[in-house]
């Protein structure tokens, strides 16, 4: 990075600070915080189907901690795992009744919020909302949700990041924040590029690969424009996950395309 970049990224995140200082003073205090554990990441995708979630108990006596996200908490599957924190980086994941949602995606955003109050999660939350939202009981971090191409950033959650805006990479950041010895992971499958069509209208068609789907039905996905832009951000969303490559970050969905992070391990997990 050029003098003036650095200078630059220095000024924006030093402002960064001083605006959200309340918002921040308590993620401020867990840095560094979880030398000694382990923690394992529980996302959405179709791989998560390949784990016995019963055998994650035994883990959590053993110094491993559940982190999750997305709506993992609102399938019954979650029933089987107790949770210590979970992430929701989009504003539509926060506040459902301000945006126009297909009715079975805003339920599974409704239910996710009433557990995470109910069950009273540690909750991570991007400053932008900080309190603008309902979760007043619940204890929250807040972290800087805003990229800059300039920096490298990966592992500091209160100043600029440099990776992809995908809550995957947000939670693999936030878990080296906090210095979990490994991070385990599974769930993030970045596979949606493989399960498409188009049809004679050149309409892009996908199912849903979420673990907890039976879907086989291909429907029309408005937010992609082209096959082409489809793939370079898969392609995008690949190279950024190669920027954590370096870390103690272990993938346990043996068959991922994800190909930047170890596989070998000795855990228990799987069905």
């Amino acid at each position: 990075m050029d003098l003036y970049s650095n200078f630059r990224l220095t000024i924006k995140n030093n402002f960064f600070k001083l605006k959200n200082k309340k918002a921040i003073a308590k993620t401020l205090e867990i840095k560094n915080t979880k030398i000694g554990k382990n923690v394992i990441l529980l996302a959405t995708g179709k791989s998560l189907s390949i784990v016995d979630l019963k055998k994650l108990k035994k883990l959590r006596e053993k110094n491993y901690e559940i982190f999750s996200l997305g709506g993992f908490l609102a399938s019954e599957a979650s029933k089987e795992v107790d949770i210590d924190y979970y992430l929701l980086s989009d504003e539509r994941t926060i506040f459902p009744e301000k945006y126009d949602l297909e009715i079975d995606l805003k339920n599974i955003i409704l239910k996710t919020i009433e557990l995470i109050i109910k069950k009273k999660i540690r909750l991570f939350l991007p400053t932008q909302v900080y309190e603008k939202h309902s979760f007043k009981n619940n204890e929250i971090y807040y972290f800087n949700n805003l990229a800059d191409k300039k920096t490298t950033n990966i592992s500091d959650i209160t100043k600029y990041y440099g990776y992809g805006s995908i809550s995957g990479l947000k939670a693999l950041s936030i878990c080296k924040y906090l210095r979990y010895d490994n991070i385990y992971f599974i769930g993030l499958d970045n596979d949606h590029w493989n399960n498409i069509k188009v049809n004679s209208s050149n309409e892009i068609l996908q199912v849903n690969r979420h673990f907890y789907d039976n879907d086989t039905i291909y429907r029309k996905n408005s937010n992609i424009d082209s096959i082409g832009s489809l793939l370079k951000k898969s392609s995008e969303i690949f190279k950024a996950y190669e920027k954590f490559r370096n870390y103690n970050i272990i993938n346990l969905d043996p068959d991922s395309l994800i190909d930047c992070f170890d596989k070998n391990h000795k855990l228990d997990i799987y069905k």
